[in-house]
């Protein structure tokens, strides 16, 4: 080998492989560039984060103004086109005085309540108290027939008679024992507790007698052309779940109980104006809060605003903000959760102009 080839390898040898400072730059090039990478992942798990928590925030307000507005519309109704009926006769359903479990029906199926009127009797044997209730949010009651109405199918000869349906009707109304009815033929009405239900003949037979009453007597003896239906007394209230957190709750009867419900979670806030009917044209004159109602009987609408926040903490920094959810200012827990007001003015389909 030849002197000028051996230096050619030697120097091949010599230059194969990295030196430690290009293994340095290159190191140092791929964490700026995993780095990036790092940064658009995390920018972009946090904007689904805000997106998927605002849409299930707007999910949930949905859910609860549906439930509201669903039930409050139909505040009062009795099975007529007309409106609610007053006076309405409320048999005395076990004898101390009170009926049991409805107070009033005259008021044409609303009350509003704010936080300081708690403790509230809801039946003898069933209060909503302040245990139950977030402070400072508000508390609605509804009474109304339920939309399950069924028609009589015979006369009855007397004001104590029992009353008759088709079997196949009151099968899918759900009659049983202990239940409070609604009878009205959209001229007069009552309400009393049903204590025995038997079927015979295509016909379900349904007895008032004193064993739930304080007395067998309706107001009259109603025909053919009165419709029976349960008749329901709602409650929406905000307080704490199982996890602690603040939720929209429902509480309705079944029979002569009272049964709560969660229905949405994240209802930081629930406030009531109740529009009041003072020159009798149907219409809404003035929105006040429940302790300004002059009559109940003469709210025709009513606002409902909620504060609602996601489920978890979404923002990057905390909110500090101050909400008017309606007339009221909510200055929340300083924390990351998102929150949104959402409003709406309910008319009242059996009060006032359509």
């Amino acid at each position: 080998m030849k002197t000028n080839d051996y230096k050619a390898v030697n120097n091949r040898c010599r230059q194969s492989g990295m030196t430690l400072i290009e293994i340095m730059i290159a190191v140092t090039i791929s964490l700026v560039l995993l780095a990036g990478i790092m940064q658009v992942f995390l920018a972009s798990k946090q904007t689904y984060r805000i997106q998927d928590g605002t849409s299930r925030l707007q999910e949930n307000s949905r859910f609860a103004m549906r439930f509201l507005t669903q039930t409050v519309r139909m505040a009062g109704y009795s099975g007529c086109s007309g409106g609610s009926i007053t006076p309405v006769n409320i048999v005395d359903l076990d004898g101390d005085g009170i009926p049991d479990p409805v107070s009033d029906f005259a008021g044409d199926g609303m009350a509003g309540y704010e936080y300081a009127d708690l403790p509230l009797a809801l039946t003898s044997a069933n209060s909503l108290t302040a245990a139950e209730v977030l402070p400072d949010t508000d508390i609605i009651v509804i009474l109304r027939g339920s939309s399950e109405n069924v028609q009589l199918t015979g006369n009855m000869s007397a004001d104590n008679a029992n009353i008759q349906v088709a079997a196949a009707s009151a099968a899918a109304a759900g009659f049983t024992a202990d239940d409070i009815l609604f009878v009205s033929d959209c001229e007069a009405a009552d309400v009393f507790s049903i204590n025995s239900v038997s079927n015979a003949g295509g016909k379900t037979t349904m007895s008032h007698s004193s064993a739930n009453n304080t007395g067998p007597k309706l107001s009259k003896a109603y025909s053919t052309d009165a419709v029976v239906m349960k008749l329901e007394k709602i409650v929406y209230y905000v307080g704490l779940n199982s996890n602690g957190n603040p939720a929209l709750f429902r509480r309705f009867m079944a029979g002569a109980n009272m049964v709560t419900e969660e229905l949405v979670e994240g209802t930081a806030s629930l406030q009531f104006q109740y529009g009041e009917d003072t020159t009798a044209d149907g219409l809404a004159n003035r929105y006040v809060n429940a302790p300004n109602v002059t009559n109940f009987a003469n709210v025709v609408a009513v606002r409902v605003g909620l504060l609602m926040h996601t489920e978890e903490e979404i923002n990057p920094d905390s909110d500090s903000n101050t909400y008017q959810v309606l007339d009221f200012l909510v200055d929340p827990t300083d924390d990351r959760r998102a929150r949104r007001i959402f409003t709406n003015t309910i008319k009242l389909r059996n009060k006032g102009v359509i």
